[in-house]
């Protein structure tokens, strides 16, 4: 499908890293040929040179005694760089009240403040999980004498900051079925469901014995748990990525000769070429790139049974599936026999996460969109011109 004849832009609240929100993006701008808005750059991120990315406050957030303090920690983890992204979000930047139609991506973009006449497109990717499905888990870390009753307070106050910017959305876009529920519990908006693109050399080339689990080395991503199930078992597993976790799980593998930290690897798609299976065991995860990866290169996903994830696995199709357990890992891997799974069935059932899927899916729903909000505009217009009958 064609996009129609009309103006749009991408507003992304920041680039702080390469990760999954960042590849939506680019990927939404090459297929929408749109400009990509965003607060900044982080100095140590490579952004393609075929996608033109706009920085609104660079200096601020790179530079300077500014940019130290709001530096992006602890995997964003800054209540200061937030704000701050937040409050430069409700204007951003004069060039964008130009364009007929804007596709927000990241929770924060919401924050900008839009013209009467533009069409706007909210992909949150997930509304913000510490202030709603997590908000429980994550004030139990702070187990303190009155930060408890003062996050609560701030969370609060995020909470209605938060829901003051969808009033400004024409319609909400959501990553999976799993963060449109969300989308319907905790903003009472449906949401269409556009998966995003997996993109690079996803491939089958055989089976050579081990299984593999890569992701940014995260808490939330579980690595530790496959790593004690694989302990206690005769099986190889390799392990991609870097992040805050490494350390400890370097510690926790070490004398383990099954078990194989390789650290970031550029092409970890060579890697999952070879491998016999897919590990993966993140906390309710909203989409699961790693998932979707895995099926379109063929290969089987044992796949926690929590988030999208389970989504993912079909059992007995695409993969199986445990409880976030090392006993019920390490028995899933035990059963897994490779001889059950059909590489090009679970090809085939990866076919809606194809770039061309997401292509056509995202212009579909932009052209949709700016008609049904310029039928309604008019249709008040019309409402407007009428005159006024008094007795």
């Amino acid at each position: 499908m064609r996009q129609e004849s009309r103006d749009v832009a991408i507003l992304h609240d920041r680039f702080p890293a390469m990760g999954g929100g960042e590849r939506f993006a680019i990927e939404a701008a090459r297929v929408l040929d749109a400009p990509i808005y965003t607060m900044y750059v982080a100095g140590d991120v490579s952004v393609p040179d075929d996608v033109t990315i706009v920085p609104i406050r660079q200096e601020k957030y790179t530079r300077g005694l500014s940019g130290r303090l709001l530096e992006w920690k602890n995997e964003g983890m800054n209540p200061l760089e937030t704000l701050s992204v937040a409050v430069d979000l409700t204007d951003a930047h004069d060039e964008l009240a130009a364009y007929d139609v804007l596709l927000e991506s990241a929770p924060l973009s919401k924050s900008y403040v839009p013209p009467v006449e533009q069409t706007v497109l909210h992909y949150p990717h997930s509304p913000p999980r510490w202030l709603y499905d997590l908000f429980r888990e994550r004030l139990s870390e702070f187990d303190y004498p009155g930060v408890g009753f003062a996050l609560k307070g701030y969370a609060k106050a995020w909470r209605t900051l938060d829901k003051e910017g969808n009033e400004y959305v024409d319609r909400f876009v959501a990553n999976s079925e799993l963060v449109r529920d969300r989308i319907q519990r905790y903003y009472d908006r449906e949401a269409a469901v556009v998966y995003p693109p997996v993109t690079g050399d996803w491939r089958n080339e055989g089976d050579d014995g081990y299984f593999v689990t890569w992701s940014r080395l995260a808490p939330e991503k579980r690595i530790d748990l496959i790593v004690d199930a694989f302990a206690g078992l005769e099986e190889r597993l390799l392990v991609v990525g870097d992040g805050e976790e490494r350390e400890r799980l370097e510690r926790k593998a070490r004398g383990l000769e099954n078990v194989e930290l390789r650290g970031y690897v550029p092409n970890v798609e060579n890697i999952v070429s070879r491998a016999t299976a897919v590990v993966y065991a993140p906390k309710n995860e909203d989409f699961g790139l790693v998932g979707a990866e895995a099926l379109t290169a063929g290969k089987p996903l044992i796949g926690v049974n929590e988030g999208y994830t389970r989504h993912q696995v079909v059992e007995g199709r695409t993969g199986i599936r445990f409880d976030p357990t090392v006993g019920s890992l390490r028995e899933a891997v035990e059963r897994f026999d490779p001889d059950d799974f059909d590489a090009e069935e679970i090809q085939r059932f990866a076919r809606r996460y194809d770039r061309s899927t997401f292509a056509e899916s995202l212009l579909e729903l932009v052209n949709r969109t700016h008609a049904e909000a310029a039928e309604k505009r008019a249709a008040v217009d019309a409402d407007d011109t009428k005159p006024i009958r008094i007795r």
